[in-house]
């Protein structure tokens, strides 16, 4: 056996390795959080999104009766496309795209902000943090499917 894998023996790898890994958990409880995918989605979900279409995503929040437009169902979006999730459809609508805007009116300037100039903003201005949690939000959303 190699000297370098006796027992009590760290390679200095390993130590770059953990020494990064308390560096990831420090900035972890700054606010920027390191999650999987399930986990970053259903945050943004909770924060961006259940106050309109509520905690379970069927359209139930706390403010729904107030919008001028009903919030959609998200659980039965997969149901309403034959059975398949439409993703692109649902991340266009997400991060904001003009085609949509005039089809689906509470996403934009009438009642619902544009979440990707928000996401955008909120990710300090990094369009692939705010492209990530944009793609996480939405596989959050299809996770919830009926």
């Amino acid at each position: 056996m190699d000297s370098q894998w006796q027992k009590g023996f760290v390679p200095m790898n390993f130590k770059r390795l953990l020494g990064a890994g308390l560096l990831v958990a420090a900035v972890g409880g700054s606010g920027f959080t390191v999650a999987s995918e399930h986990q970053s989605g259903e945050a943004d979900f909770k924060n961006y999104c259940a106050s309109c279409h509520g905690a379970s995503g069927v359209g139930d929040g706390p403010v729904a009766g107030s919008l001028k437009n009903p919030p959609a169902d998200l659980t039965a979006l997969a149901a309403a496309n034959s059975g398949t999730f439409p993703k692109k459809k649902v991340k266009d609508i997400v991060q904001g795209n003009k085609d949509y805007d005039k089809k689906f009116r509470t996403h934009g300037p009438a009642d619902m902000p544009v979440w990707g100039n928000v996401l955008y903003e909120d990710s300090d201005d990094r369009k692939s943090i705010a492209n990530a949690r944009i793609n996480n939000l939405v596989s959050y959303i299809e996770s919830i499917q009926k």
